[in-house]
């Protein structure tokens, strides 16, 4: 949606469709609600089919939505394909939030949990680099060719061995984790300890469970830090980063500030594990909310006092706060809430758990979507930024009062943290 806005806003694109305003933002922000209904049916999914499979179905069907897109001849269908764009991605997302940390070791959870970040933002600048290249109707088949790729190697990939000892499936468990960790590693702890874990677990998904304060409570805390984690500005620069980053004196396009911003995401993403693994999850989250806070707030002082120049030793200032605000975000604030998905509920109930708090993200991101056109009209674009400086600090606040530490816990620990 972000490579194909300006496109379809102009009068003159040779497409047929001309987007208004208020079409443009509906079309950017409606892939949330559609993200968020795929996270709450990969619930289901995932406990029924298990996480591979839940993964190579969401494939087919970002697929089908690439081809609606890219075939559209009118505006209604672009968001049809959105909407199935939409519904894959976020069947996908807890899918392999979930894999990652059931396959990975208590040590890689972490780096685990940063790759879940990591390999969506890549592929978004991926599809940025791409999108500059081809024209905008072959965009989707640039995007879904990753899709396409994984499902030509879907045959590699083992199922989570969590899942499978709660089907009974055991000796399958046991062949995955030999597959994962090789022959010399000594498999029946493992297993045990899951076998152990899951017998005490009540079967089903009765009223009883999801009532339960080891569910209910990591369930609202995390809620509250997937929405925060988007209201703090990120989503809006990448969506509308076309045509926000437009600054006097800068003699780079839109485009080229987008992709630099998306880089240095990558950079902040690609250096994150390295914190995880030494300062845990809530001083990551915490210091990293911080920073990103004095980043938003010097750039809001940029557009209410005017501070742009032209001069070209001072020009680039705006473009550097940016940068710096995709690094901090992608080295603090950005992986760690996938990490806690795939930590804080119970093992019976993660599927759950991880489909309804992932889903609050989206609820988040389609708030600020929507709502970003009217408050950059009432408060203009300082007012933007400072109100994710203060979503920022209060999300930060939040951590410090509710979230456990769970860095290196071992299953039998992190059931019990609530």
């Amino acid at each position: 949606a972000a490579i194909a806005l300006p496109y379809y806003m102009d009068p003159e694109n040779s497409s047929g469709i001309v987007m208004t305003e208020s079409q443009a933002s509906w079309f950017v922000s409606l892939k949330a609600p559609m993200q968020m209904l795929g996270n709450l049916l990969a619930g289901g999914a995932m406990e029924k089919f298990g996480r591979k499979t839940t993964i190579t179905f969401s494939s087919i069907l970002l697929i089908i939505s690439s081809a609606i897109l890219a075939l559209a001849p009118n505006y209604e269908l672009l968001l049809i394909g959105g909407f199935l764009n939409g519904t894959s991605v976020g069947l996908v997302r807890p899918a392999i939030v979930l894999q990652l940390s059931e396959i990975g070791l208590i040590r890689l959870r972490g780096l685990m949990g940063s790759l879940m970040t990591l390999t969506p933002n890549v592929g978004y600048l991926y599809g940025l680099l791409l999108g500059a290249l081809v024209p905008v109707n072959l965009v989707p088949w640039v995007v879904v060719g990753p899709s396409i790729l994984y499902i030509l190697l879907s045959w590699l990939v083992v199922e989570s061995p969590v899942w499978l000892v709660q089907q009974g499936r055991s000796e399958d468990a046991r062949l995955a984790l030999s597959k994962l960790r090789g022959p010399a590693y000594n498999l029946e702890s493992e297993i045990g300890e899951l076998e152990n874990l899951l017998s005490k677990s009540s079967p089903g998904f009765g009223l009883v469970e999801f009532s339960r304060r080891r569910f209910v409570t990591p369930l609202l805390v995390l809620s509250v830090i997937f929405f925060s984690h988007a209201s703090v500005g990120w989503d809006i620069l990448s969506y509308y980063g076309l045509t926000i980053f437009k600054f006097p004196g800068v003699d780079i396009s839109a485009g080229g500030v987008a992709m630099m911003y998306q880089s240095s995401f990558t950079l902040g993403l690609l250096l994150a594990p390295l914190l995880m693994s030494r300062l845990g999850r809530r001083i990551q989250f915490i210091s990293g909310g911080i920073c990103l806070s004095i980043t938003l707030i010097i750039i809001g002082a940029y557009y209410r006092f005017n501070l742009f120049s032209s001069t070209p030793s001072t020009s680039w200032i705006p473009v550097l706060l940016i940068l710096i605000n995709g690094i901090v975000f992608g080295l603090g604030f950005g992986p760690v809430p996938y990490t806690l998905a795939g930590e804080l509920f119970p093992q019976h109930l993660k599927s759950v758990g991880s489909g309804v708090t992932t889903a609050m993200r989206y609820a988040g991101q389609f708030v600020q979507l929507k709502m970003y056109p009217i408050v950059r009209e009432s408060l203009g674009l300082e007012g933007v930024f400072w109100m994710n400086a203060a979503t920022s600090l209060a999300a930060c606040i939040f951590v410090y009062m509710f979230l456990p530490e769970t860095r290196n816990k071992t299953y039998t620990e992190l059931s019990n943290i609530f």
